[in-house]
């Protein structure tokens, strides 16, 4: 009788072991926010405003320890930019409580130093919470630390969780490239799919010299020079996501990605559903897709065979980075251009454009000369369909 309730005993303690996460009841869910739209791609833009006040969308970003906004972007807001104040701004929000932020005025109180106005989440007000984002489903959850815990330990095979470590907030995970760990920075404030730092490249087995040069990347301190590496295996948290590219920063990430200056972002976390439980440290992940990694929200594979990386901007495509040697190169594409509209109507779909490439046929760009931009057709000297 004694061994038969010991079976009955392991049976069930096996069974707990291979549950999913339970699911936040609904009294522990503080508020659910959907995306909001965003003219730049792999972006969690996300409406604090109380119901029925003025909108004020924020970028989520884990990567950040504290929101920030810049001066024009926090006008825009409806916030009185004073260049003297020393203590953070403060706004409702629908979750509850108050957003503390700061305005970014030392270079100047009317816009931002880099040309790119943003708002960021970050980790000061997130960090009181379990916070779940749902990327294929575009919304985020905010959840109760006190009546909702990310497990331990999970047995469902689509699911995991990890420990994390936490600096200024900001939570660090394990991966692996080509079978060699590191532990990176979780980063919904990074597009791609992540930067390794050239030491941390260097770490896991990368000749980061020989790495083809790849674009410019701006940040919120300035442009960074990257090299892309294809990896042929990355890991997280047991996942393996096979081939991905990964962006390697040579002199690093000006140390935004954690102690070794590294990241994984949004286009890794694309398949998932994650909840970061910042009081316990843990990272709970469902995969929802086995979608091959992309970069920057793109079919990899396609813009790797034409040269040409993209993105999408109201009325076309621009283009981020050209390949040397590659077919958008020889067409006579350049990073900078925007596709646009022809003579026939809209801006081809991208699959349309990157065969277009390949083909070597003709297509019509904005190009940047001085302050204007001038309309032109690759290659350059042939007429527009």
């Amino acid at each position: 009788m004694r061994s038969c309730l010991a079976i009955v005993v392991f049976l069930a303690a096996g069974a707990a072991l291979a549950s999913p996460a339970p699911e936040p009841p609904a009294d522990a869910v503080v508020g659910v926010l959907p995306f909001e739209e965003s003219a730049e791609p792999n972006r969690v833009m996300v409406d604090l405003a109380p119901e029925g006040g003025r909108a004020f969308v924020m970028m989520l970003d884990t990567g950040a320890s504290d929101s920030v906004v810049t001066p024009l972007l926090a006008r825009q807001l409806g916030v009185r930019v004073r260049r003297l104040k020393t203590d953070p701004y403060r706004r409702s929000t629908r979750l509850g409580r108050d957003l503390a932020f700061w305005v970014d005025t030392r270079r100047s109180d009317t816009g931002s130093a880099t040309g790119w106005e943003y708002g960021l989440l970050g980790a000061e007000f997130l960090n009181d919470f379990v916070l779940e984002i749902d990327f294929p489903g575009r919304v985020v959850r905010f959840l109760d630390p006190k009546k909702y815990e990310v497990p331990e330990q999970v047995g469902a095979e689509d699911e995991r969780v990890v420990p994390v470590k936490l600096t200024s907030s900001r939570p660090l995970v394990p991966i692996r490239v080509n079978g060699e760990e590191t532990r990176v920075l979780l980063d919904t404030g990074d597009p791609g799919p992540g930067v390794l730092s050239g030491k941390a490249a260097r770490e896991v087995g990368v000749d980061v010299a020989s790495l083809p040069e790849f674009a410019s990347v701006g940040t919120v301190i300035g442009p960074m020079q990257t090299r892309l590496l294809d990896a042929k295996s990355l890991q997280l948290a047991g996942f393996e996501l096979g081939a991905v590219p990964l962006l390697v920063a040579p002199k690093g990430w000006y140390n935004q990605g954690g102690p070794n200056d590294s990241t994984i972002g949004y286009d890794v976390l694309a398949s998932f559903v994650i909840r970061i439980d910042y009081p316990r440290k843990r990272l709970w992940l469902k995969r929802k897709s086995d979608a091959p990694v992309g970069l920057y929200g793109s079919d990899y594979s396609l813009a790797r065979q034409t040269g040409a990386f993209m993105s999408p901007v109201p009325g076309g495509w621009t283009v981020w980075a050209v390949l040397p040697g590659s077919a958008a190169e020889r067409l006579g594409m350049r990073a900078g251009d925007v596709i646009v509209s022809s003579s026939s109507g809209a801006a081809p779909p991208p699959d349309e454009v990157l065969r277009r490439i390949l083909d070597g046929k003709e297509l019509q760009v904005s190009r940047r000369q001085g302050e204007l931009w001038v309309d032109t057709v690759l290659p350059e000297g042939e007429a527009a369909d």
